[in-house]
């Protein structure tokens, strides 16, 4: 009796020992295919071609349009240059040009007067301390927030998350600061970005990107997107210009 049941014991640990491996080997790919931000962050650098072209963007342009079919579309003109903390937006609306402009610690905001049927002439606001914060966010973020993120005063937030978007797997990574939350759902396919969303003032604005192109420098940008917000729950329709090269031509930073 003492020699089975010492055999049934040895048999017994034997399975055991052989059930442990069979688990640690079904867990272990879980462990290898996970992804940490820099890979997620290379892998889309990587894609949009290369990070030795995006780190040297410091200034840059956009022009966007906003189109939802209502008297609320808009078309805007950013202009961003980060070395110096400079920041301008034209935003047009229904033929009329409203500015908002950061020059290191002043900030102001132009705002048009006068008949739409005659030259404008405008009157100048100065901004508070929070709008003002509000545009150097926008300066300090850059081209790519999530791109050196640490850098500019964001943290992860949780683990690198697989989540599908209209039949995509996409890699979400999460970061956040005082005052803004953001998440990125990049393409696992491509590497490039599917989609942003922002939480700020508490307002959730989502921005779906749907094509990119080449610029004339090589990187590769959404240039069609969709857009909505969770104040206004409208579906915009987005479509960016990029300006890379002289993007300062004809802007001004002066009051």
């Amino acid at each position: 009796m003492k020699i089975l049941t010492l055999h049934l014991n040895q048999k017994n640990t034997t399975t055991m020992k052989k059930l442990s491996i069979l688990i640690m080997m079904a867990a272990f790919p879980l462990f290898v295919e996970a992804q940490t931000a820099a890979e997620v962050v290379d892998k889309f650098l990587n894609a949009a071609g290369g990070e030795n072209k995006i780190s040297t963007i410091n200034t840059f342009q956009y022009k966007r349009a906003y189109k939802a079919n209502a008297a609320t579309d808009y078309d805007e003109e950013v202009t961003i240059v980060s070395s110096e903390n400079k920041f301008s937006r034209k935003k047009s609306i229904l033929d009329r040009d409203f500015y908002y402009v950061l020059n290191g610690n002043a900030g102001w905001l132009k705002i048009p007067m006068g008949s739409r049927d005659k030259a404008p002439t405008y009157t100048t606001k100065d901004l508070n301390e929070k709008e003002k914060a509000d545009l150097l966010l926008e300066v300090k973020d850059g081209l790519m927030p999530f791109y050196n993120y640490e850098s500019k005063g964001y943290k992860l937030v949780g683990a690198i998350e697989d989540v599908t978007i209209d039949g995509k797997v996409t890699s979400k990574l999460t970061i956040e600061k005082t005052g803004i939350k953001r998440e990125y759902y990049f393409d696992k396919a491509n590497g490039l970005l599917l989609r942003e969303i922002w939480i700020v003032n508490g307002i959730t604005h989502t921005l779906d990107h749907k094509k990119y192109e080449d610029t004339k420098l090589g990187i590769k940008l959404p240039v069609e997107s969709s857009y909505l917000n969770s104040k206004d729950k409208k579906i915009t329709a987005v479509t960016t210009e990029w300006i890379l090269e002289n993007p300062t031509q004809g802007v001004s930073f002066i009051k």
